[in-house]
């Protein structure tokens, strides 16, 4: 059900146009291979729209899940790309009288256009690429690639009107302005709406794992609600740019909506300084956002953390023993080294307060280790899960890699889809 919306959202983007566009009074007479040029043009316009929209927090497409849109969005760039070339091959490449529209110098503005917005299309997905070679910005990098995004797509409309056919004629014309105007009015809204939540770093707490977790008080008192499982997204108040936001899973009980807290591994830029950070700093949290939900019938829940990934686990634990949850946990906590096992300490007193289960995995392990070495895996799952895991809910969290290898072993041991949560760390 939570998925009805999000999908019908994007099914009216991607076949809406068309259909209006069939109704918009065009009476002209073509080739088959032209007409299939423009059909392939509207609907590299339809998934140029859905790109656009997926990564905007819009609430029609909250049941999807952040996971899930992040990497639709990733995905559909390639679909994107597939049918600009069916475009350009049919509507260019099999008339050599068009050719001379490619030299775009002294060319009609709707060529020029044309050109313009796949070379804002080819710039955005290099310096996505290639954003660390460059060695850009965090925040920067999010303004150019939303600026060159909402480039691509107004150029790319301003061609498709320019031929004044089936998207420049009456209801064409309105499902051209739809496919414009709703995901630059989504990027508008993303980044010029007042944030959700004002709170003030109360408590900064070393952890192990080279991490630091900052516990934040909201300014009013009260906070919002959140979901244990969910994350938002973090700005430092003194930013002079919406650009420089962060998301973040929430590790604190959903129990006190007035004190949030986030728990953060170093790497560089933002997250190598939270630890200097000092006590009275304003922040501007834009939450909660994330799908994930338990089912009120699960039996139990199995947590697969990799990392720093342990961060939502928290959060589901220590909500649970703080609701009194009688269910069944069970944590797969797979790093590197046991130094870098962070709320090692915690998650030993939670075996008191919880029905809880855990399995420490370590890929380095030190030489007096008995506990579980190497990976997450399917054997390792069957020795240890429980035998009614069809009637568990399952929580993954952590590196693509890790988390599609956790997805596989889950399946192999008979999980359903549905009842499989990923969170996927991914830049965004």
């Amino acid at each position: 059900m939570r998925l009805a919306r999000p999908l019908g959202a994007i099914l009216a983007l991607l076949i809406g146009p068309l259909m209006l566009a069939q109704a918009g009074g065009w009476t002209g007479q073509r080739s088959f291979e032209e007409e299939l040029g423009s059909t392939l043009g509207i609907s590299a316009l339809c998934v140029l729209a859905i790109v656009l929209i997926l990564p905007t927090r819009l609430r029609a497409l909250a049941g999807l899940g952040a996971d899930a849109a992040v990497r639709l969005h990733r995905h559909l760039v390639g679909v994107l790309l597939a049918l600009i070339v069916g475009h350009v091959a049919l509507a260019v490449g099999l008339q050599p009288a068009r050719y001379t529209l490619l030299r775009v110098f002294g060319q009609p503005w709707r060529a020029q256009a044309a050109v313009a917005s796949v070379a804002c299309l080819l710039a955005l997905i290099a310096v996505s690429v290639w954003r660390r070679r460059l060695r850009m910005p965090y925040a920067a990098w999010r303004a150019l690639h939303g600026g060159l995004a909402a480039a691509c797509l107004i150029l790319a409309a301003v061609h498709t009107y320019g031929w004044h056919r089936y998207l420049g004629l009456g209801t064409g014309a309105l499902g051209l302005a739809l496919l414009t105007a709703v995901p630059l009015g989504a990027l508008a809204t993303l980044r010029l709406r007042p944030p959700r939540s004002a709170y003030v770093l109360e408590r900064v707490v070393p952890e192990a794992g080279h991490s630091t977790s900052l516990v934040l008080r909201a300014q009013d008192g009260l906070g919002h609600a959140f979901e244990p499982g969910q994350f938002a997204w973090l700005r430092l108040s003194d930013e002079g740019t919406r650009f420089a936001e962060h998301p973040f899973s929430y590790t604190s009980s959903a129990e006190d909506r007035s004190r949030i807290s986030f728990t953060i591994r170093a790497y560089q830029g933002f997250s190598a300084r939270v630890g200097g950070l000092a006590v009275g700093t304003r922040f501007q949290v834009d939450g909660p956002h994330g799908g994930f939900r338990f089912r009120a019938r699960a039996k139990g829940v199995l947590l697969l953390a990799y990392g720093i990934g342990i961060t939502p686990s928290m959060s589901i634990l220590r909500t649970a023993a703080d609701r009194g949850d009688p269910r069944a946990f069970m944590l797969f906590y797979a790093n590197r080294r046991l130094e870098d096992v962070t709320f090692a300490e915690e998650l030993d007193e939670l075996l008191e307060r919880l029905d809880l289960r855990i399995v420490h995995v370590l890929s380095q392990p030190p030489s007096h280790w008995t506990g579980e070495r190497g990976r997450i895996t399917t054997d390792l799952l069957q020795r240890h899960a429980p035998d009614d895991l069809p009637r568990w809910d399952f929580f993954l969290c952590g590196a693509p890699a890790p988390v599609d290898a956790g997805i596989t072993a889950l399946s192999e041991i008979g999980i359903p889809p549905e009842q499989v949560h990923a969170e996927r760390f991914v830049e965004v």
